[in-house]
């Protein structure tokens, strides 16, 4: 076997739900990205998306919203 076919025989591939995937496509993040990556992620989208940084712009607080709801999903899937 070579070194790339025992790697991936290491990580399995998760199976992710509809849910999942669309958290990580708000994050935009990756489907293989590990959970460190994720909170990093969250971090600097609720620092860049908070309303207090965007003046009041509402839409900048749909996407805090957003944010917010992808975490939950993805920390309810253990994912992060």
């Amino acid at each position: 076997r070579t070194s790339a076919s025992r790697a991936s025989e290491a990580t399995p591939r998760r199976s992710l739900g509809k849910l999942e995937r669309a958290a990580l496509a708000d994050l935009d993040l990756d489907e293989d990205v590990d959970a460190a990556r994720i909170r990093a992620r969250y971090t600097e989208l609720v620092k860049l998306c908070h309303p207090d940084a965007n003046g009041g712009d509402r839409s900048a607080e749909t996407k805090l919203q957003r944010t917010i709801r992808a975490y939950q999903v993805l920390r309810k899937a253990k994912l992060a």
